[in-house]
């Protein structure tokens, strides 16, 4: 099926005081479009720092015609040896979310939690996996070990259990889906968590500056940063 797609992102710091998200948007030799979404970690320095060359190694790779997992590879050695040129970013990471586009073939890499979320009418589906804590903690209140209330604020929820930081990575989530006519994608840093699903389906018309407005409007504590990319097909 032929399809047409065009997409904008936008970015919030939320309550802290620095970013540490970045993002991009290309189109590609192909005509494909590439969306990669980061979330870096390592303190104001190290995150940001890693976040920008996970995105920038990333995009490089697959302009210059490497796939998802090759672009991957890439940058996760970037952040190694920027990480091993400079003792301030040691331990820096960063998650990293990308699909790629073409007619109603999608496909995604990932790793993190950063997640990709397909919207159709009514219904939010998140397509890639979690690398944090959230998904076994919350298999603990299907089996009645904790309360939704005790998971929703457990302390290690947002613990990640893989992230990009120039170590050989052990979770890798990668997938292809078709798409249908009508779909929307959504690439995000986990800041748009403050969301409920049921919000994002009734903003996802806004543009991206306008969904973060709503993940903002939530004005929840301590609000991380929010970066969100918006896929949608062409009249």
């Amino acid at each position: 099926m032929k399809l047409k797609w065009r997409g904008e992102g936008g970015q919030h710091k939320g309550a802290r005081p620095y970013q540490e998200d970045s993002w991009a948007l290309r189109t590609l030799p192909d005509g494909a479009l590439l969306a990669v979404v980061a979330d870096g970690m390592g303190g104001h320095a190290g995150g940001a720092v890693a976040s920008k060359v996970v995105v920038d190694t990333f995009v490089e790779a697959v302009e210059a015609g490497k796939g998802l997992k090759d672009g991957l590879v890439e940058a996760n050695d970037a952040v190694r040896d920027n990480a091993a040129r400079d003792a301030s970013l040691t331990g820096m990471g960063s998650t990293l979310v990308a699909a790629r586009i073409k007619d109603d073939e999608l496909s995604w890499v990932s790793v993190g939690d950063s997640p990709l979320y397909l919207v159709s009418g009514r219904k939010v589906e998140r397509l890639n996996a979690d690398h944090s804590m959230a998904p076994h903690i919350d298999a603990l209140v299907r089996r009645g070990v904790i309360s939704r209330e005790e998971a929703a604020h457990h302390p290690g929820r947002h613990t990640l259990r893989e992230a990009v930081m120039g170590e050989p990575l052990k979770l890798v989530d990668e997938g292809s889906r078709r798409l249908d006519a009508g779909s929307t994608l959504l690439l995000c840093s986990d800041g748009v968590e403050s969301l409920p699903h049921e919000r994002i389906v009734d903003t996802v018309g806004r543009s991206a500056g306008g969904l973060i407005d709503a993940v903002l409007a939530m004005k929840r504590p301590h609000q991380d940063n929010v970066t969100i990319i918006k896929l949608v097909q062409k009249s």
